[in-house]
């Protein structure tokens, strides 16, 4: 709603009520005279009142006011205080105006503007301040802003504006504050705004900006923060960026800008803030930059940058933050380092530093991290580290370091987190480190640490993770373990751990993660596991576990992998456990269990591996593991299962791996194997199976390898199987196959192993095997073939073991099988050949043949 037109003063309207009585003449004379009065006041005005009088300015900002509040959902900020009322502006909420009620100033920060920035806002003329930012604006930047002269702050951080920023921008000469951080905005930074020479803060962080920085920006002579951080910026960083001499803070981190960086920006000596981690920049660290000397913060992290760490940056004393982690930089780390004696945050990992690790670092007494991880440093230690006492974290992992963890470590009461994981440390761990009462992650795996687990570590009551894994640790599990009331992993495999499991870790109600596996535990699983209610990873694996799988474990209603494999666990599998509904890995092999498979595992719907092989399980093969749609690995081989295999397994369409291997399986292989499409190995093999290999296997265009071996399979082989073209290695020996080997198995280009022997296959051997080029073994023996060799067979470079002896072949051995150069072992006696050998046999370096049993000559050459 738009305010009413001014009327006439009130004086001035007395004057026109006092005129009624008088004559009509005189009544046309007085405003004849008025109107001569009026039109004089008029001509006597500045033009520019004229065109942008005060009541027209006031009109025309309410106006532009009014379009914001329709443009950006007015009707829903969370204040509008006066707004489209006839007070005046001034009364408006978040709206300064001066006498004359012209708009000032204009403060709507998080209150729920939602929309665009009409044009009309350009209309502000008199606008000095403009806050939008915290709200919801969309779409782009009107470049009727750029009319904005007498702007001196526009601050429209954190919303949701898009498009490029305009260049009319650079028209706004007063401009001390432009902050545009945290948008969608997009395109080049416009040159023009090198033309704003007040401007002391220009932030651009957090929007879609691309291009490279305006070497123009350099013009900025009153600038003192400088922020472009979190965009797409490329190119090399302006060397002009160095005649800022007033910057206190550099910001261009997170971009992809690339070259050297400029020493020219060592000429920076106000400058506090220096952060140019996470782009593409190369070349050595400029010794430029060591002159500094008010700088307090330097992050280089994540670059490409080479060479090494200019010993001169020990002389920025002011330093608090000094990170050059995830570089190229080689050499030594700087003793002079040790100088810096406010420096708080010191990282420098995952580079190629090497050298020993400087004891001079023990005199940094302030520093709170010290991140020196993934890198070549090698030595000890150093003791002198314990005297950082302010330090929360210390990480020295991935490292050469050997020797013992020294006991000093033991004094830096305030740490929190000490990862010395991935060296070469040996000896005992420290009972001092027992003292660290405010440690919550403890990592000292993949070293060669021995001894017992130190009992203060159970005091440690902050402790959330403990990382011991793949050590030389012996003795028992430490009993105080359960008062360790916040662990959430507790990881102690590859170690040589022996005792019981302790009953208290029942009492870790955070615990999460509980590794125990590879080590020499003995005893029963205690039921108290089971009440581990945020468990989600158990693994048990090779240890000597005795006693049966307790039923409580299928309280564990968090878990998702249960890992006992390899220990000596009796008993039947527990029908409970079929109730885990978020069980994602059942391994439970190499054990001694025994009776039937559990109908129930069936209900485990997000199961993707199961694992009984090497038990003494009977029964048939449950039909409800067919209801397990999201499987992966159905390993069930050397047990003494019986019966039929489910046709059900057939729906089971994720499955990559099937092995039933060394049961008493018996039936027809189902033909609805044929859809398990994405299976990789089928292992039948060793089983009671009989009736024909299912043509419909051939569907399997993923399967690698197929053992169908030591059988009582009949019938001829199935020429769809050539439709395998993944097909590596093909088991079908020790069966009662009959018919002629197809030729279309020389389709299968992949195939490196090829067992048909033990059969009773009849007619010749296939020319088309000669195309098989990845072929190593060809096992073809002890069948009924007949015919001569097929000299394309010279064509298999890649054979090392043949054996077609044992058959009905006859006429002579083809020279050509002479240029089989890779040949391990040959066995082709058992025939009716003649002629003489290939003369490369001779001389050939054969671990294994029965060349001498034939009674026929070597060729000559």
């Amino acid at each position: 709603m738009l305010a009413p037109a001014r009327s006439l003063p009130a004086r001035s309207r007395r004057s026109c009520r006092g005129s009624f009585g008088r004559s009509a003449v005189g009544r046309i004379g007085l405003a004849v005279v008025a109107v001569v009065s009026i039109f004089a006041s008029l001509w006597s005005l500045p033009a520019s009142a004229d065109e942008h009088g005060d009541e027209d300015g006031s009109a025309r900002d309410r106006r532009a006011l009014v379009a914001l509040y329709e443009a950006a959902g007015g009707d829903d900020w969370s204040n509008s205080g006066g707004w489209l009322s006839d007070a005046p502006l001034g009364n408006w909420y978040g709206v300064t105006a001066d006498d004359e009620d012209r708009v000032t100033g204009l403060s709507m920060a998080s209150n729920g503007l939602v929309g665009e920035l009409p044009a009309e806002i350009g209309n502000l003329e008199n606008l000095e301040y403009l806050d939008l930012g915290n709200n919801e604006l969309v779409g782009e930047l009107p470049v009727e802003m750029g009319g904005l002269v007498s702007l001196v702050e526009l601050d429209l951080q954190n919303n949701r504006l898009e498009r490029g920023i305009p260049v009319e921008f650079g028209e706004l000469s007063q401009l001390t504050v432009l902050d545009l951080k945290y948008n969608g905005l997009w395109g080049a930074i416009p040159p023009e705004l090198g033309q704003l020479g007040e401007l002391r803060i220009l932030d651009l962080r957090g929007n879609v900006l691309s291009g490279e920085i305006p070497a123009e920006l350099g013009s900025l002579s009153k600038l003192t923060h400088l922020m472009l951080r979190f965009n797409g910026l490329s190119g090399e960083i302006p060397v002009e960026l160095g005649e800022l001499d007033r910057l206190e803070w550099l910001d261009l981190s997170n971009n992809g800008l690339s070259g050297e960086i400029p020493a020219e920006l060592g000429g920076l000596r106000r400058l506090v803030w220096l952060d140019f981690n996470n782009n593409g920049l190369s070349g050595e660290i400029p010794a430029e930059l060591s002159s500094l000397s008010q700088l307090r913060r330097l992050n280089l992290t994540g670059n490409g940058l080479s060479g090494g760490i200019p010993a001169d940056l020990g002389r920025l004393t002011e330093l608090r933050y000094l990170s050059l982690s995830a570089n190229d930089l080689d050499g030594r780390i700087p003793y002079q380092l040790g100088r810096l004696e406010n420096l708080q945050v010191l990282r420098l990992g995952h580079n190629r530093l090497s050298g020993q690790v400087s004891t001079e670092l023990g005199r940094l007494g302030r520093l709170t991290l010290l991140w020196l991880e993934d890198n070549n440093l090698s030595g000890a230690i150093p003791s002198q580290l314990g005297k950082l006492t302010q330090l929360r974290e210390l990480d020295l992992s991935e490292n050469g370091l050997s020797g013992e963890i020294p006991a000093e470590l033991g004094n830096l009461g305030g740490l929190t987190r000490l990862s010395l994981q991935d060296n070469g440390l040996s000896g005992e761990i420290p009972a001092e480190l027992g003292n660290l009462a405010e440690l919550e992650h403890i990592d000292l795996s993949n070293n060669w640490l021995s001894g017992t687990i130190p009992e203060g570590i159970g005091s440690m009551a902050g402790l959330k993770s403990l990382l011991l894994h793949d050590n030389l640790l012996s003795g028992d599990i430490l009993a105080g373990i359960g008062e360790l009331g916040r662990l959430g992993v507790l990881d102690l495999s590859n170690n040589r751990l022996s005792g019981d499991i302790p009953t208290e870790i029942g009492g870790l109600s955070k615990l999460g993660v509980l590794d125990l596996s590879n080590n020499r535990l003995s005893g029963e699983i205690p039921e108290e596991i089971g009440k581990l209610s945020s468990l989600v990873y158990l693994d048990l694996r090779s240890n000597r576990l005795t006693g049966e799988i307790p039923a409580h474990l299928a309280e564990l209603q968090a878990l998702t992998h249960l890992l006992l494999r390899d220990n000596q666990l009796s008993g039947e599998v527990p029908a409970e456990l079929g109730g885990l509904a978020n069980l994602i890995w059942l391994d439970l092999s190499i054990n001694f269990l025994s009776g039937e498979i559990p109908e129930e595992l069936g209900q485990l719907e997000n199961l993707q591996a199961l694992y009984l092989s090497y038990n003494g399980l009977t029964g048939k093969l449950p039909s409800e593991l067919g209801e397990l749609a999201n499987l992966k690995h159905l390993m069930i081989r050397r047990n003494q299962l019986e019966g039929e295999i489910p046709a059900e397994l057939g729906q089971l369409v994720n499955l990559e791996r099937l092995n039933l291997w060394a049961n008493q399986l018996s039936g027809e292989i189902p033909v609805e194997l044929g859809n398990l499409t994405n299976l990789t190995r089928l292992d039948l093999d060793n089983n009671e199976l009989s009736g024909e290999i299912p043509a419909a296997l051939g569907r399997l265009i993923n399967l690698r390898e197929l053992w169908l071996n030591d059988n009582l399979l009949s019938g001829e082989i199935p020429a769809e199987l050539s439709s395998m073209i993944n097909l590596r290695r093909l088991y079908l020996d020790g069966n009662q196959l009959t018919g002629g080997i197809p030729a279309e198995l020389g389709e299968l280009r992949s195939l490196t192993r090829l067992w048909v022997n033990g059969n009773q296959l009849t007619g010749g051997i296939p020319a088309e095997l000669g195309e098989l080029s990845e072929l190593t073994y060809l096992y073809i023996g002890n069948n009924l073939l007949s015919g001569e060799i097929p000299a394309a067979l010279g064509k298999l470079g890649n054979l090392t073991h043949v054996y077609i002896g044992d058959n009905q072949l006859t006429g002579e051995v083809p020279a050509e099988l002479g240029n089989l150069g890779k040949l391990v072992r040959l066995y082709i006696s058992g025939n009716q050949l003649t002629g003489c050998l290939p003369a490369a046999w001779e001389t050939a370096n054969l671990k294994g043949s029965d060349l001498e049993s034939l009674g026929l000559a070597f060729c000559e050459e």
